[in-house]
């Protein structure tokens, strides 16, 4: 009986330890389960291979991982954030890029133990492009997925989507609303609308400085942007968008900005701009075009969204005028790819029926069809990797967009460089927003060896030293006069690098050297 009883202690306690392992085990299995979920699918957004508006960029991953004391979150290999856990079932933090390209996007999870769990790697895409289409003809028929485009906007503060429009190929776009004007909506309850979306951005007011559009004073505006301010909360807010570059605006936007106070001009979140091209003389108007870009980046030193361009000219039958706008477009969309301080863009679709600038016309109203431009316009500002939808269409071109290039474009006038004893009086035509010009001036017709002056004003008098070369020859030829050929060329600047327009043409002065 004793030895049986031992035997029936062992089987028992061999029966328990089966037992401890049959209950303790899918407990672990579990919480192994969990943290490899959590590996492949802890990044909620962005979405795998997605294609996002440049900008302000939204990193959300799930916070059901247990035991966590802090999440950092890397993007491209770079440290974005560090944040402690919350009580919240998803975490999110955001970061800023403009660069059109593939990015990656990961989360490292530090346990209490001071073990980390990463999870899986995710990649998406950003982009620049966007498109603007309205309820009544724009965006009935489009697939806004044909042009490879990461957002849209309508005119209005509610999304396609909240209207229940009938075209619902929009409905999986980022939106970014817009206050167009006045309106019978308080802005409050529109903020309130945007607010409760999450929506990053908001458009303010459509060329309020012409009557067939929002049509509201300067000196009203401050007080509706005042209300929008007061209103916005984290919402980043665009400035009005008037129908010229602001720097051109000097009728509207320059007694707009200049009676805002510092507070009010600090809520701008970025520079909202509205230009149409009317004439082409080459690649060098649509330089000239980006050019007016960097001067409005110099100005303000804000962000900047393109929300309307086009080019305003030709109708879709002129085959040259066509042409032109495809390398307009070709050239000033490589342009504003590469400056970082441009954070989104959208080219302007007019109607394909109307004759006036059919020649922009990227897509068919009716059909959604895209024109050889709308192909154009689908194949450009994609980032590298991008599963984009192609057309078979020519959209690359080699032209240098840099602002020094953009610059050279800019041309300068010498009215006049006259003679006045030993000395030279020049003339020359403003440059706008021009920072000064350089005089130069020389001996010889190919400009070499030559010296110059920078100078401020318009209007002035260069004194001329004499070389001691140029005094011996003076004195063995018994010269009065000496010949010198005068060039100028204005320079703006860019972050503080000194970039130069053209050179003038040639005058030649002879001076007198006694």
């Amino acid at each position: 009986m004793k030895g049986f009883k031992r035997i029936t202690s062992i089987v028992l306690a061999l029966a328990m330890v089966v037992t401890s392992i049959a209950i303790s085990g899918p407990v672990t299995v579990k919480a192994d389960n969990a943290t490899d979920n959590w590996k492949a699918n802890g990044i909620v957004s962005p979405k795998q291979d997605k294609l996002i508006g440049a900008g302000y960029i939204d990193v959300k991953w799930d916070n059901t991982l247990t035991d966590v004391s802090q999440y950092k979150v890397y993007v491209d290999g770079d440290l974005k954030a560090t944040v402690s856990p919350s009580s919240d079932k998803t975490m999110s933090t955001e970061f800023y890029t403009t660069q059109v390209s593939e990015h990656n996007v990961y989360v490292v999870a530090t346990l209490k133990n001071g073990s980390n769990v990463q999870t899986a790697n995710r990649r998406f895409y950003v982009t620049k492009k966007g498109v603007c289409v309205n309820t009544k003809d724009m965006g009935t028929a489009v697939d806004p997925a044909s042009m490879n485009v990461g957002w849209y906007y309508n005119w209005d503060w509610k999304s396609f989507k909240d209207m229940n429009f009938s075209n619902k190929k929009f409905d999986d776009l980022e939106f970014v609303p817009m206050i167009w004007g006045d309106s019978m909506t308080e802005t409050s309850e529109i903020f309130d609308n945007v607010k409760s979306k999450g929506y990053k951005y908001l458009l303010a007011y459509n060329e309020p400085d012409l009557k067939w559009e929002s049509n509201v004073r300067p000196d009203v505006m401050q007080y509706r942007w005042n209300d929008c301010v007061n209103n916005k909360g984290n919402v980043r807010l665009g400035s009005p968008a008037v129908s010229v570059f602001p720097t051109w605006s000097n009728d509207w936007w320059t007694p707009f900005w200049n009676s805002m106070a510092a507070d009010k001009k600090n809520a701008m979140s970025f520079i909202a701009v509205h230009s149409y091209q009317k004439s082409y003389d080459g690649a060098k108007s649509a330089l000239q075009y980006l050019q007016a870009i960097d001067e409005c980046w110099e100005t303000y030193h804000k962000p900047i969204w393109i929300t309307e361009f086009a080019f305003w000219k030709f109708s879709i039958n002129d085959a040259a005028g066509c042409a032109k706008v495809q390398e307009f477009m070709k050239i000033v969309i490589k342009g504003l790819n590469e400056r970082s301080y441009v954070e989104r863009y959208s080219w302007f679709c007019p109607n394909i029926e109307e004759d006036a600038a059919s020649s922009s016309s990227i897509f068919n109203y009716k059909t959604g069809e895209l024109t050889t431009l709308g192909k154009i316009y689908a194949q450009i500002g994609n980032p590298s990797g991008y599963n984009a939808k192609t057309y078979g269409v020519s959209s690359y071109i080699s032209t240098n967009t840099s602002p020094a290039a953009c610059a050279v474009a800019m041309p300068t006038t010498l009215y006049s460089a006259k003679a006045k004893k030993k000395a030279f009086k020049y003339q020359i035509k403003a440059v706008s927003r021009a920072a000064g010009y350089q005089v130069q001036y020389g001996v010889k017709k190919n400009m070499k060896g030559s010296k110059s002056k920078y100078v401020k004003k318009l209007n002035g008098t260069i004194k001329i030293k004499f070389t001691k070369k140029q005094k011996k020859k003076i004195k063995k030829k018994k010269l009065k006069r000496i010949t010198y050929y005068v060039r100028v060329r204005a320079y703006k600047t860019l972050d503080g690098k000194r970039l130069y327009c053209a050179w003038s043409s040639k005058d030649k002065v002879k001076v007198k050297t006694r």
